[in-house]
This record gives structure tokens, sequence and C-alpha cells, in this order.
């Protein structure tokens, strides 16, 4: 290796201690990063749970539309042609209830109170005036153990609010192609019917 002199030095002159240093700040460092990338990629997946979601609100309030028009011009036809305006309207109507679930701010799972007890979480803002916040977030802000311990919990929070989402959505599009499917269905079958 050539120091900054120009000189040639030799791994064995460089103290152990300073060594153990350089390799405790790397990890520290590593440890940062994958927190940080950790926290970014449930960001953005909870962005794509909420995108799919408002694409589901938008499709469902079209074919519910859709729905109810046909419901009202087939209701008195004989030949049972409602029955699968019915369906879909259901279909429509229990996506539209899963899919705004999803997309509820809050969160109702059963994560313990402690996850949100931080500086970092957002709910602290409303919790103290802003001079004795900016104190505390400072004091944070200066213990690695507290900045580490609110990072952690914000993961949790996160992780579980995600789960939240992806569960309520994964029914919404169960109940999308449910009501879809079988509202196709049972029309050919009444087409079916009512030309035998």
């Amino acid at each position: 290796m050539i120091g900054p002199a120009g000189k040639t030095i030799c791994m064995n002159d460089i103290p152990l201690k300073a060594l153990k240093k350089d390799k405790k700040a790397n990890e520290g460092i590593k440890t940062d990063s994958l927190l940080r990338e950790t926290s970014s990629h449930y960001l953005r997946l909870i962005g794509d749970a909420d995108r799919k979601a408002r694409i589901m609100i938008v499709v469902n309030s079209i074919l519910l539309t859709g729905g109810v028009t046909m419901l009202t011009k087939t209701i008195n036809n004989p030949s049972l042609v409602w029955i699968s305006s019915i369906l879909l309207i259901c279909g429509n109507l229990l996506t539209l209830f899963f899919s705004v679930v999803s997309v509820q701010p809050e969160l109702h799972s059963n994560v313990d109170k402690e996850v949100e007890n931080h500086m970092l979480h957002y709910k602290k803002c409303l919790e103290f005036p802003l001079n004795q916040y900016t104190t505390l977030m400072m004091n944070t802000m200066q213990d690695k153990d507290k900045k580490m311990e609110a990072v952690i919990k914000d993961l949790y929070y996160f992780g579980n609010l995600l789960n939240r989402k992806y569960k309520f959505l994964k029914t919404a599009y169960r109940f999308f192609y449910g009501g879809i499917l079988s509202s196709v269905i049972s029309y050919l079958v009444i087409l079916l019917l009512n030309h035998i």
C-alpha cells in the first residue's frame, strides 16, 4: 500500500485498533444502508398497494354503474338476465368495499402501542409542542441506540401495514374475479336456456 508521502506502507505497520475501528464503522454504514433500503422498499410496496386499490376502485365504480343500468333495463324482462346484473353488482360492491378498506390511512390491526412509542413516528408531532418535540428529536438523533430502535419499530409498523393492505387487496381481487365470472356464466346459461 502507498502512503501519503509516496512511501510503501505494510499492513503490519497499521495499528490493530485502527483496523478494528474502520471495520466497526463499515459495519455501522452497512447496517444503516440495510435499514434505509428496507424502509424504502416497504414504502414502495405500500405505494404499489395503494395504486392497485385505486385502480380497482375506478374499474369497479364504472362496472357498478354499468351493472345498475343493465339491471334497470332488464328487471321486468322475463328472460332472467337481471340475475347476471345482480351478480355483477354484488361482486363490484364487495370489491369496492375491500379496496377502500385497504387504502384507509389508519392501521387497525393488533399492533402493540409500543411500536408507535418513538420520536420518529408521525403521531409524536401531535403529542408535543414544537420546542419540546425539537428537544426530544435532537436527543433521539444523538443516541445511536434510540435511532436504531426507532427505525426498527417503524419497519415493524410498515410491515404490518403492508400485510394488512395486501390481505384486503387479495380479497378484493377474488371478489372482482368471482363477480365477473359468475355474471358472465349466468348470462350464458340464461341465453342457452332461452334458445332451447
